[in-house]
């Protein structure tokens, strides 16, 4: 009897603890890298830099949305490897690097909360009228910034889904050849200063919009 009366105050322990917290087990940042590079070769470019105090903005201000949105405190989840190693987004000519990227199931076992994250921003190009041809043409770039959030709870199911789009920034030129098979975007790229203040006008968006 004193048996099951543990593992029912225990049981209730660890709901109590889920009911104040919130956790952020994956986050996808993605960045054309036409936007910040001057050349790119068949999509490829040097691995994306972002300067640490802005890339240490956005891990907070993503935490602080998390929990103005879902209104319990926040944190990030790193679940382990076989390794023991904590998985992390690996930094790419396109992806931050640094962030969480577990599944939920590997978030329950590693924290017992009452919500499970997952978050993406998505700084992307969409093209404009094109002048040329196929293997050598001129055309406007226009940035968008996309921010999405998903949150689950202990049973599994969605319990918050939210996605907003920022649009009119300013538009780069991009001039596309394809020679011998490699193609090259020579584009008006911009200091990534610039970049980051639209991922931070897309996250403002996110915060004001109302679900």
């Amino acid at each position: 009897m004193k048996r099951f009366l543990f593992i029912g105050f225990l049981f209730m322990k660890l709901c109590s603890f889920a009911q104040e917290n919130a956790g952020i087990y994956k986050v996808r940042w993605f960045i054309d890298n036409r936007l910040t590079n001057q050349f790119v070769f068949n999509n490829n470019s040097g691995r994306l830099s972002i300067p640490t105090r802005l890339y240490d903005s956005t891990v907070n201000e993503i935490k602080n949305i998390v929990q103005q949105e879902l209104m319990v405190p926040s944190q990030y989840v790193y679940s382990m490897n076989s390794k023991g190693v904590e998985r992390k987004t690996a930094a790419t000519s396109e992806q931050v690097g640094g962030f969480p990227t577990g599944t939920k199931r590997q978030a329950m076992k590693t924290e017992y909360m009452e919500y499970y994250v997952k978050f993406k921003i998505t700084v992307g190009l969409t093209k404009g009228v094109g002048v040329g041809g196929p293997n050598a043409n001129y055309s406007r770039l226009h940035p968008f910034v996309k921010v999405k959030m998903k949150a689950y709870g202990i049973d599994k199911r969605c319990k918050y889904r939210k996605v907003t789009r920022a649009r009119g920034f300013r538009s780069i030129g991009s001039f596309q050849t394809n020679v011998g098979g490699t193609t090259v975007s020579a584009n008006n790229a911009l200091p990534i200063e610039q970049v980051m203040d639209m991922v931070f006008q897309g996250l403002t968006k996110f915060k004001n919009k109302v679900k």
